[in-house]
């Protein structure tokens, strides 16, 4: 699991339940640089239907002013599952709410959690006094459409991406599971005053001989939780006091994890606290149910 506003979510590569809470994000740049649009107007649930194309969903009638954004018919029709409208900061967030919001998180990133008892509103009919009720999906796939504007005046565009929902997050095995998992930092140097997403690759190898293969594939997907990061720097005088000096306590904060397991943390080496030298990168994270240090990975800013 991971956290959003400090409740527990689970990431839409994360193998998400159908009665669970699923956070999916939105990215969004601008040549090359997160940026924020004019608005997120709306995020459109669909399931991922007969045809496996997101295209039955939207307007595609040559001359309508719709043309490409979620056809209008979808929501009365009931294809809409879910829809997602208004727009708030990530910590209006809590885990109680039941009205449906679209959440941002920093700058050109935003989310949405998926979870039963949402209650959501038709946008093209406005019905605020009754409004529908997202009770849980069914297994299988699904389409997340975002409708986004980039400038005040400007047109609207689709964003489609997908997501899976499953049953089998519970498994029942008669031993106990063994897992050995080994991490690897991507980067040996770093350039002062650079602005990097430090990149700690994750292994895992199920050692049990009496696993059966489908199971063991589920450690194919991302399975690590709750990871954090510490940064310490090492002292070039170690004569007195401590041989280091901590530059990140453990934190949480800005740490997100892929869909391959790979821990991503953004570092500002243009801080006045990171100087040139030699520092030392760790990362503890959770899984089943225990805590994982990796190793202690060295790192040059120069």
């Amino acid at each position: 699991m991971t956290t959003f506003n400090s409740s527990s979510v689970n990431a839409r590569h994360n193998r998400p339940s159908t009665t669970g809470r699923t956070l999916l994000e939105f990215h969004y740049l601008k040549n090359g640089v997160y940026a924020d649009p004019y608005k997120v107007h709306s995020v459109n649930i669909f399931a991922l239907g007969t045809s496996g194309n997101a295209d039955e969903f939207l307007d595609l009638s040559a001359g309508s002013t719709l043309y490409g954004l979620v056809a209008s018919s979808m929501e009365a029709s009931g294809k809409s599952m879910m829809v997602f409208s208004g727009n708030a900061a990530e910590s209006a967030y809590v885990d109680a709410v039941t009205a449906s919001s679209i959440y941002k998180k920093e700058t050109g990133k935003y989310g949405v959690v998926l979870k039963p008892g949402l209650q959501w509103v038709q946008l093209t009919t406005g019905s605020h006094a009754s409004p529908n009720t997202y009770d849980s999906s069914t297994v299988g796939r699904y389409f997340d459409i975002w409708t986004v504007q980039d400038q005040n005046g400007g047109g609207k565009v689709t964003y489609i991406h997908e997501f899976e929902l499953f049953d089998d997050t519970i498994i029942s095995l008669n031993e106990p599971l063994m897992v050995e998992t080994r991490q690897k930092l991507s980067q040996k140097y770093i350039n002062k005053n650079s602005k990097v997403d430090l990149q700690i690759t994750t292994d895992h190898t199920v050692t049990n001989r009496n696993v059966s293969e489908s199971i063991k594939n589920i450690f194919t997907d991302s399975v690590i939780n709750n990871a954090a990061i510490r940064i310490i720097k090492y002292k070039d005088d170690v004569s007195t006091g401590l041989p280091y000096t901590e530059i990140q306590a453990w934190t949480s904060t800005g740490v997100s994890i892929t869909s391959g397991d790979t821990v991503l943390y953004s570092w500002d080496t243009s801080d006045s606290a990171v100087g040139v030298g030699t520092y030392e990168v760790q990362t503890s994270s959770v899984i089943l149910g225990q805590n994982i240090l990796s190793d202690k990975f060295t790192l040059v800013v120069r």
